[in-house]
């Protein structure tokens, strides 16, 4: 009975020991996670190469308070793994340029930039192709000027592009048939006068259900024999405003019938 009972003590105080020294499940677990040390430094370099008047990114800093960049403003994280996974800083009127330490954001899925931030007559960096994980993509109105960087076709995981009123140059768009999980694509005002083969571009894209192609200059096009959008998927096109002939009209008839929303305004007609 005395060893039962002595058995029963070395139990209860491993025990006492084991959960004395295990974090309460779930939020003791959470409170821990920080963002990666490197991630963060990154960020801060982000930061250094930017003008912030108005202290849109007074959260991000090294002080004891703002140690956890997971708590950043814009900034979001994997509650399980810590490591930096969306930036969000749409119309934030930051000045400045895109800073490569960025890179380091290796498990970057989503990268909103858009609205009067970067630019200011840069071109759009090519180390941005290098987030392979990006499944979404903004960079609309940033004054963004040349030629769009054909390496970003390497971003074969992106569901949604917006380049959109830059002052880009689209020349050769063939990348985009790299990109077929696109569901929302937004080249609106990206001359894309040269763009002949814009067309076959565009039907690669199986899955595309928005497209925004307005104010592109866009170049007559003879009617492909297959239907222009093969996945049978587009809901959304808007052509405004576009050099296009009457022929545009025969071409859409083969469109599929989940097409809900046309815009054709300032087309001429022969």
């Amino acid at each position: 009975m005395g060893e039962k009972c002595i058995q029963l003590l070395h139990f209860s105080v491993v025990l006492l020991v084991f959960y004395g020294n295990t974090p309460a499940l779930g939020v003791s677990l959470e409170a821990k996670i920080r963002c990666m040390e490197r991630e963060k430094q990154a960020l801060l370099q982000f930061k250094e190469a930017v003008v912030d008047h108005y202290g849109v990114l007074s959260s991000w800093g090294s002080e004891e308070d703002k140690r956890d960049c997971c708590k950043w403003r814009g900034v979001r994280c994997n509650n399980r793994t810590g490591h930096v996974t969306k930036i969000d800083l749409s119309s934030s009127d930051l000045r400045g340029k895109i800073s490569p330490s960025l890179l380091e954001l290796r498990h970057l899925k989503y990268l909103n930039l858009g609205g009067k931030i970067f630019g200011g007559g840069n071109q759009i960096p090519v180390f941005i192709a290098s987030f392979t994980r990006l499944q979404y993509l903004d960079l609309w109105g940033n004054s963004f000027h040349g030629p769009i960087p054909h390496q970003l076709g390497n971003l074969s995981n992106l569901r949604y592009l917006d380049l959109s009123f830059n002052q880009l140059d689209g020349g050769n768009i063939e990348w985009l048939s790299h990109l077929s999980l696109l569901r929302h694509l937004d080249l609106s005002v990206v001359d894309l006068s040269q763009a002949t083969n814009w067309a076959e571009s565009i039907n690669s894209l199986p899955l595309v259900k928005n497209l925004q192609l307005k104010f592109c200059q866009l170049p007559n096009v003879v009617p492909p024999a297959h239907p222009f959008n093969s996945s049978l998927s587009l809901e959304v096109l808007d052509l405004h405003s576009n050099d296009l002939s009457s022929s545009i009209y025969s071409w859409l008839f083969n469109l599929s019938n989940s097409l809900v929303n046309v815009d054709l305004s300032v087309v001429p007609k022969d």
